[in-house]
């Protein structure tokens, strides 16, 4: 230990000096321990909230899904109706076909009935028997022209249940939208906290950070000036960065003192 006593016990007037400059010195760096101190449980809490933040996006993420799979489910029953209304379709047009060679037969055979009631007029043997065949064919066209009418109204039915499925899908197209502006957030949400973590790890005093967060492209020395850092100590915390593929550090020239820092 340094003795700063005179010969006669008291202390000469520059050691004095000397004791109270260390002094002033030790009460700064408290001062700065505290703010240092401060700032970092500041950054704590914004790293706590963007957690929060970051768990709550997740589990959004994941009711999401589920919309994804309904939505799957969805357009696979919407397939599977389309296939039902084809066959449909090709039914009723077979019933059609047939319909038509009904009528024509039917034609053919008022036709061949008023041939036979020709005959008729000229013989009356065998009159109600001929009657009766034409009274079954007219039952027979009664009968398909219900049968038709009940296919048309099936047809009607699924065309609704068609429509139904599209506006269920296009909603569902809607919310996928919606899916992947949260999945771009939680992307961004994941960025920003990953900046966080790795200036936490490395210096409590971040605000430099957020003045390249605000700007995103900004000049090294302009940088430091907002912070009051030294530029040596925000290039090394910006190399960091770039390291971590966060940020890009575009020089001007080989050994450029003020290069330009990219957020990504």
């Amino acid at each position: 230990m340094i003795n700063l006593t005179e010969e006669d016990g008291s202390i000469s007037v520059s050691d004095a000096i000397k004791i109270t400059e260390l002094e002033n010195k030790v009460q700064s760096f408290q001062t700065k321990v505290e703010e240092l101190e401060a700032a970092n449980n500041e950054l704590t809490e914004k790293k706590n909230a963007l957690q929060t933040e970051l768990d709550e996006l997740k589990v959004r993420a994941e009711s999401f899904s589920e919309l994804e799979t309904t939505k799957n489910n969805l357009e696979n029953e919407l397939n599977t109706l389309k296939e039902e209304h084809t066959n449909l379709k090709r039914e009723k047009e077979n019933l059609n076909a047939e319909i038509q060679e009904l009528k024509n037969e039917a034609m053919k055979k008022d036709t061949d009935f008023a041939n036979m009631k020709r005959e008729m007029d000229e013989q009356s043997d065998g009159y109600q028997d001929k009657q009766h065949t034409i009274d079954k064919l007219r039952e027979s066209m009664n009968e398909l022209e219900s049968a038709k009418t009940e296919i048309e109204a099936q047809f009607e039915q699924v065309k609704d249940e068609k429509a139904t499925i599209e506006n269920k899908y296009n909603e569902l197209l809607t919310d996928s939208s919606r899916l992947e502006q949260i999945k771009t957030d939680l992307r961004d949400k994941e960025e920003a906290l990953k900046r966080f973590q790795i200036i936490a790890e490395s210096d409590p005093s971040y605000s430099w950070l957020s003045t390249l967060e605000k700007y995103r492209v900004i000049e090294l020395k302009r940088l430091a000036m907002s912070t009051g850092s030294s530029t040596h100590a925000i290039l090394r915390y910006v190399k960091m960065l770039e390291s971590a593929g966060l940020v890009d550090i575009e020089m001007h020239g080989k050994d450029d003192p003020n290069p330009t820092i990219k957020l990504k």
